[in-house]
């Protein structure tokens, strides 16, 4: 990604409403419906993480000694279920479990040591995968540890996805570089990974004015359209991220969890 200006992605927007944009394939059509789903998945989880260690902090007053080792996101109805766990391999046990709905705690507990519940197998393998992101060999674009997200799986012999995100670090500033995608097979192997930039790139939504600005453009260069991180980028920072691809150039709109294609005129140049 490389930024461009949002002024311009304005201007195609406002005066390019009759031209003809290149048109979705089908297979393109579900990627993209994955890539909002995924997008807003992505960051339910890490909001959920976020909250609940809030929520956490505020019950065990000194966190640095309470021996967390890491936590679990998993689906639950229409909220999720976060256990942050102590111990390692088949000894883990859950030291708090909250539940999170709306991006916030409707209810929270800490086990007592010596009540504290294993692991499922589920979370075990969730928490196995977390484990492996060192082993991607990857660095963020902060000086800051990476954000660790799971994806819970779909099924128990399921893959899972884990992405290693770069976290934020000054207030309204968004790294847009930095975050990384692994898929561990069900015997816990690494099996595919990814990065979705090439080079670091944080971006303040305040303009010179301080102002907010009204939205964030950047170029794509490594899918021919956006992914799941323009969409969870977009919620994250609450703006519309236009986003352009090549062969052929085309510009989108990521407004929250929804992408849609800006129509163009048919000689507008490739990002570089």
């Amino acid at each position: 990604m490389r930024p461009v200006v949002a002024l311009a992605a304005f201007l195609f927007l406002l005066v390019c409403q009759p031209c003809a944009g290149s048109a979705q394939t089908a297979e393109e059509q579900t990627r993209l419906a994955w890539a909002e789903q995924r997008g807003q998945m992505l960051f339910e989880i890490d909001r959920a993480a976020w909250v609940t260690t809030d929520d956490l902090a505020a019950r065990i007053a000194d966190l640095r000694s309470s021996g967390i080792r890491g936590w679990t996101v998993e689906r639950d109805g229409q909220g999720y279920v976060v256990v942050y766990y102590t111990g390692e391999g088949a000894a883990r046990v859950a030291l708090y479990r909250g539940r999170v709905e709306n991006n916030a705690v409707v209810s929270g507990e800490v086990f007592p040591e010596g009540s504290r519940p294993p692991l499922t197998p589920a979370q075990r393998r969730i928490a196995d995968a977390r484990d492996l992101v060192p082993r991607l060999g990857r660095q963020p674009c902060t000086p800051a540890s990476f954000n660790v997200a799971v994806i819970p799986p779909e099924a128990p012999g399921a893959a899972i996805d884990v992405y290693a995100l770069t976290p934020q670090v000054e207030n309204d500033v968004f790294p847009f570089g930095g975050h990384f995608r692994a898929t561990v097979s069900p015997s816990g192997e690494i099996v595919a990974q990814r990065a979705f930039t090439n080079s670091c790139l944080n971006m303040s939504r305040r303009g010179h004015d301080q102002s907010i600005t009204a939205a964030l453009g950047v170029t794509h260069l490594l899918d021919p359209i956006p992914t799941e991180i323009h969409v969870f980028l977009s919620i994250w920072a609450q703006l519309p991220v236009f986003v352009g691809t090549r062969s052929p150039f085309r510009l989108w709109e990521v407004d929250g969890r929804h992408i849609r294609l800006v129509p163009t005129p048919p000689d507008s140049p490739p990002p570089t």
